[in-house]
């Protein structure tokens, strides 16, 4: 075969042709159907089919195109075609004018392609990334160069107030006030400030006060390379005109070095002046720092420095929202009266939305009255969502949103403000703490364990990461309730006055049926804390555990003129329950959740947990006929319902069980996850307090796997015994429970 004849061959019969010209309109085809799946989100395969249909059709093109010839009376095989009477020359040239046109058409679309939709990429992109990620910043504690030392609540109040101000603006990813002060004092490297805190800018200077006069220096630093890109120097006297000018102006050089475009809103908020007492800023100031501490006299302390702002400008309105918030650090840390701090929440929090409707920090505290205070979560959840409306760089709020969401079993919306409260505010221990939450949701457990050990290495004081851990430790998977106990009770020796930690250990007693020892806590919560609500839900339920029924009654009444609502029908269905009182527990659940009754049943996540119960004191009372039509109700709601976690799969799965009397599964079930899945907290309460049937507690299979429980809960037990008596920590008072 001559190689030169066949090539020539090939170029006669337009091969070559035929090649480019696919070769270009494939490309161009390929370019459209990539641009068509990003712009109509067409499925992911649609531009490799596409390509992959083209490169299948390019050998059968080239083979049409030497084995065919157009010819003037149609389509022909070559071989058939005499030479003489070939037009190919005129096809070729036919040819050429569609490689120029196809080839004019791509590098058209090439030019539309990269000119609109690249610069439209860069600009969704390239640009949006860029203000995301450009427009963080982190507002490290001023540094107090006064004489007198005495005046560094002044500095990291001015800080504060800075940082406060930049959270009310939508574009600006701000950290939040716990992680930045955490650099406080340490002329850290700006740019691990940087690294950990996830922002791109710093802004970080010093104030002296002196006798009338106040000079304040800031400075704005790129943080990944120390680059200045602004300073300036203030020398005001000490009004609160002066302070809030310079605390406008370098709110809006900060805005314009960060390209941040102002909504109208945005620019009165920058504009805005909380007071224009001196005097009163500088109270003001004070208890801001005071209150950061959560220690129970510093809250006093900034209760009473609030309280004087306001008497000193009755109009400060977001004085009286930080006064009504700190009402309810105090009622959670220290020993405040639950009837005295609704009153005085609620005054202060009316007065601030007098002054001003817009206050975000009137909002916070309005979430907290209506969670702990009412228990009414659709209006807690709403004052949250109107917090975080005003203030959407406010770590706290997005975290109090995560909190009223979980409340009314939103589970997505609560880990999307879970996440993003941590992301704005990473080293807050408070907020990492509720992050834990979210990643024990996600059966993240080893991660959750590494950032409980980084916050305990960061913060050894800091009690809630011990009772994180603690709490993880003795659920899924670990099951380690021994080793949670010990955990608890070491960080308790740290600091045996905490409220937290000895609910805590108290909490840990009772999960392995070591109820001398929680009886001990709770006398120790009561003498320390005896108005807290916490202290009377122990008070509760260990009389119910010892079976000493009139006084929980009493304690029960207790609760219902102190709190009622919701809580109130809770314990009085526990108390009836354990006692055989059906007709007493069923009474106050169909008063409460009148819903329950309808026909069909209504069943919603605030009220699943009351159907349970509904379900089985109808059995209890030989209203099968109602229990069946509530039963199949709850169980097609928890079918719908769904989760993504196994543990919590299988807990609806029980419930269902529970209500539908298939005992054979729900043994099945307890064995589970107890054995298997590790779930070992919350047992021997359970075990007493819940509505359990009285037909299930019958069944030999039933005690038998209880006995199993509590076998390996007494084993555990044993143990921890033997670690207190080494540690020099055993009290003979203990003895009662030993075997």
């Amino acid at each position: 075969m001559n190689i030169s004849n066949f090539i020539e061959e090939l170029k006669r019969r337009n091969v070559f042709k035929v090649a480019a010209a696919y070769g270009i309109a494939s490309w161009l085809l390929a370019q459209i159907a990539n641009v068509l799946e990003e712009a109509l989100e067409l499925p992911a395969w649609f531009d490799a089919v596409t390509v992959s249909a083209l490169l299948i059709g390019f050998p059968i093109a080239l083979i049409f195109a030497w084995a065919f010839e157009l010819t003037p009376e149609g389509i022909k095989k070559s071989k058939e075609v005499e030479i003489t009477e070939s037009v190919t020359n005129r096809t070729g040239k036919k040819l050429n004018g569609i490689i120029i046109a196809v080839l004019s058409v791509a590098v058209f679309f090439l030019l539309v392609e990269r000119i609109f939709f690249a610069k439209s990429s860069i600009l969704e992109s390239s640009g949006q990334t860029a203000q995301l990620e450009n427009a963080s910043i982190a507002v490290l504690p001023f540094v107090n160069m006064s004489d007198d030392e005495g005046n560094e609540y002044f500095s990291d109040g001015l800080s504060e107030e800075l940082l406060n101000g930049l959270a009310k603006l939508e574009n600006i990813q701000l950290a939040g006030r716990t992680s930045s002060f955490q650099f406080k004092g340490s002329n850290p490297d700006l740019r691990d400030v940087g690294e950990q805190l996830g922002v791109q800018h710093i802004l970080e200077g010093s104030v002296r006060k002196s006798g009338d006069r106040l000079r304040i220096t800031a400075q704005l630093i790129q943080a990944d390379n120390g680059f200045h890109l602004w300073s300036e120097t203030y020398d005001r006297e000490l009004t609160a005109s002066d302070i809030f000018d310079i605390q406008e102006e370098i709110t809006r050089k900060v805005v314009t070095e960060l390209k941040v475009r102002l909504l109208p809103e945005e620019e009165e908020i920058i504009d805005e002046r909380p007071t224009a007492d001196i005097e009163a800023y500088n109270a003001f100031l004070e208890a801001t720092q005071l209150e950061a501490s959560r220690r129970p006299e510093d809250i006093e302390l900034a209760i009473n420095q609030y309280k004087q702002a306001i008497r000193l400008d009755p109009s400060f309105s977001l004085a009286y929202a930080r006064l009504a918030y700190t009402y309810n650090l105090l009622y959670d840390y220290g020993n405040a009266p639950f009837d005295e701090t609704k009153k005085v929440m609620r005054e202060n929090i009316d007065q601030a939305l007098l002054i001003n409707s817009n206050e975000g920090w009137a909002y916070q505290a309005l979430y907290a009255y209506f969670e702990e205070f009412e228990s009414d979560f659709d209006k807690s959840l709403d004052a949250a969502k109107k917090a975080v409306e005003l203030m959407p760089n406010d770590a706290m709020a997005h975290n109090s949103l995560s909190n009223a969401f979980n409340a009314k079993d939103q589970e997505a919306e609560s880990h999307a403000a879970r996440k993003k409260a941590y992301q704005l505010d990473p080293l807050n221990n408070v907020i990492a703490g509720n992050y834990i939450l979210y990643l024990n949701d996600k059966e993240e457990f080893e991660a959750a364990i590494e950032l409980l050990n980084q916050m305990i290495e960061r913060s050894p004081d800091f009690a809630g990461s011990y009772i994180r851990k603690s709490s993880l430790l003795a659920g899924v998977p670990f099951g380690e309730i021994g080793e949670s106990f010990k955990l608890i009770y070491q960080a308790h020796k740290l600091d045996p006055e905490s409220r937290e930690l000895l609910l805590a250990v108290g909490d840990r007693a009772k999960d392995l049926d070591f109820y001398p020892l929680a009886e001990y806590i709770t006398k120790k919560l009561e003498r320390l804390y005896p108005e807290n609500v916490s202290t009377i839900d122990r008070r509760f339920f260990l009389l119910i555990a010892s079976g000493e029924f009139e006084k929980a009654e009493q304690v029960a009444h207790q609760i219902k003129d102190n709190y009622g609502g919701e809580r109130t029908v809770y314990y009085f269905r526990v108390l009836n329950y354990v006692q055989g009182k059906y007709e007493e527990a069923l009474a106050p659940i169909e008063e409460f959740e009148p819903e329950l009754m309808q026909n069909p049943p209504v069943i919603n996540p605030s009220n699943e947990a009351w159907a349970n119960s509904r379900v089985i004191l109808l059995r209890e009372l030989d209203r099968n006929e109602e229990a069946d039509i509530l039963a199949k109700v709850l169980c097609d709601y928890l079918e719908d319902k769904g989760t993504e976690l196994k543990v919590a799969e299988k807990f609806d799965e029980l419930s269902c069980s529970m209500v539908s009397q298939n005992f054979d599964e729900v043994i099945s079930i307890v064995d589970d996850l107890y054995f298997n899945d590790n779930w070992k907290s919350g047992w021997p309460e359970g075990l007493n307090t819940n509505s359990i049937p009285s037909d299930l507690k019958k069944t030999e299979a039933f005690n038998e796997v209880v006995n199993r429980v509590y076998e390996d809960l007494h084993s555990m037990r044993a143990n921890v015994i033997e670690w207190l008596k080494a540690e020099g920590e055993w009290q003979e008072s203990w003895e009662e429970q030993e075997n």
